[in-house]
C-alpha cells in the first residue's frame, strides 16, 4: 500500500466514525443546582441576597394542612354560642365576651327545655295585654349600694323602656333597665365568658352575669317577671346586685 492509499484510507475511517459517533448524552442539573443558580443570576445579586423559594412537600405539607383546619375550624367554634340558658321568653346564648338575649325559641330544643310558664300560657291560651290597653308601670330601686345618687331617669315611650343611672363619688356608673319583656327583641351584656349563674328572686328566675376578669363576683343581672325584664349593669358584686333587684317595688 503506497502512502498516499493510506492517507485515503485513514481519512475515510475517520469520516465514517465522525458519521456514526454517538451524540454526547444532555446533561440535566439537578433541582437544588437550577435553584441556586437562579438565586445567583436574580439582578443586584452583588448587592444583597436573595432568599430562594423553596415549596413544602411530605410531612412538612401535612402539618401545615393541619395547623389551617385547626385554626378554621377554632375559629368556627368560637363564633358560635358555647352555652344556652332559657329565661321566659329570651333565650341568654353566652360568648368569650358577652351574653346576647335573643327573643324567641333557642337553637337546639333538646338542650333547653321551654318555660313552665310559656308552656302555661300556650296550653290556657292566654294572651299578653295588646299595645292600646298596656298600661307600663315603672319600678325602681328602693336600695342602691351607699355613695350612689340617682343621675338620670328617663322614660321612653315608644320603646316601652325605662331607665336610671346611678353614679357614686368615685364616677363609677350604676344602669337600671326596665322593658316588656317582647318589646325588645335582643340585645347584648358585657361578660368575661364566664357561665351565667342562675339565681331566684322571690320566685323569679334570674342570671348573674359575671363580667371581671380578676373577681368573679363581680358582674351584671338580668332577670324577668312574665311582663318585664330588667337589667343592672355596673361594677357590683353579686350580692349588692340581688339586694337592688329584691328592692324594686
Amino acid at each position: 500500500m503506497t502512502e498516499q492509499e493510506l492517507k485515503d484510507a485513514i481519512t475515510s475511517a475517520c469520516e465514517a466514525d465522525y458519521k456514526h459517533a454517538m451524540a454526547a448524552p444532555k446533561h440535566r442539573f439537578s433541582r437544588t443546582f437550577r435553584k441556586k443558580i437562579k438565586v445567583l443570576l436574580q439582578p443586584g445579586m452583588g448587592k444583597h441576597t436573595i432568599p430562594a423559594l423553596y415549596p413544602v412537600h411530605g410531612r412538612r405539607r401535612v402539618i401545615m394542612v393541619v395547623a389551617v383546619l385547626i385554626l378554621i375550624l377554632g375559629t368556627t367554634v368560637m363564633g358560635r354560642g358555647f352555652f344556652q340558658s332559657p329565661l321566659g321568653k329570651y333565650i341568654l346564648t353566652g360568648y368569650t365576651d358577652h351574653v346576647q338575649l335573643n327573643l324567641g325559641e333557642p337553637e337546639n330544643l333538646e338542650m333547653v327545655p321551654i318555660e313552665d310558664n310559656e308552656k302555661n300560657t300556650m296550653e290556657t291560651g292566654a294572651e299578653s295585654d295588646s299595645e292600646e290597653d298596656f298600661e307600663f308601670v315603672c319600678k325602681k330601686p328602693q336600695w342602691v349600694p351607699e355613695g350612689y345618687n340617682l343621675e338620670g331617669e328617663e322614660y321612653k315611650e315608644d320603646f316601652r323602656l325605662y331607665q336610671n343611672n346611678y353614679v357614686n363619688n368615685d364616677g363609677k356608673t350604676l344602669w337600671y333597665h326596665q322593658m316588656c319583656n317582647d318589646t325588645v327583641s335582643n340585645f347584648g351584656i358585657s361578660s368575661n365568658g364566664s357561665e351565667q349563674q342562675e339565681v331566684m328572686i322571690e320566685n323569679l328566675k334570674g342570671y348573674f352575669i359575671p363580667d371581671d376578669t380578676l373577681d368573679e363576683g363581680r358582674g351584671n343581672f338580668v332577670w324577668e317577671d312574665g311582663k318585664y325584664l330588667y337589667m343592672i349593669a355596673g361594677d357590683l358584686t353579686k350580692e349588692e346586685l340581688i339586694r337592688i333587684a329584691e328592692s324594686i317595688k
